[in-house]
């Protein structure tokens, strides 16, 4: 994707807001619990326009994914940690496949299997490809000599 879409992704992403009253009715959360998160600090309105919340985007998901650890059994406390730990490790992630994108082959559409090439890699004296696989077994990754 080029750098012009990605940034009006972002921007949309970004920009795009729903109001309290949209969340919570899509959500299951009460209006009272969002108050409560905002005035602990775990979420922020972006705009209270004429006096109604509006949150991005990200703070919808952010919300649903809180939401989400409720319902398993975790604490408030617990779930929002966990959101901050989850968006932590997706940050390293895409930067790490960032541009592996382009070197991604589908093996099997229907199921969602395929293969990504990760790059090179110095095993002893020999040099090796390192590939990402998601297959039947699961995801794994294999070394191929070169």
């Amino acid at each position: 994707m080029e750098n012009t879409k990605k940034k009006k992704i972002h921007q949309l992403f970004e920009n795009l807001e729903i109001g309290i009253g949209g969340v919570s009715s899509s959500l299951g959360v009460s209006q009272r619990q969002l108050r409560y998160w905002e005035q602990k600090g775990y979420i922020k309105p972006v705009t209270e326009k004429s006096g109604v919340r509006h949150y991005s985007l990200a703070t919808v998901y952010l919300i649903a994914f809180i939401k989400d650890q409720l319902d398993a059994g975790y604490t408030l406390d617990a779930a929002v940690k966990k959101s901050k730990e989850v968006r932590i490790k997706s940050k390293i992630a895409r930067k790490l496949l960032r541009n592996a994108f382009d070197d991604i082959e589908v093996t099997d559409e229907e199921k969602g299997y395929g293969e990504i090439r990760m790059g090179e890699m110095e095993v002893g004296d020999k040099k090796a490809e390192v590939i990402g696989i998601v297959d039947e077994n699961g995801s794994h990754f294999e070394l191929k000599e070169e």
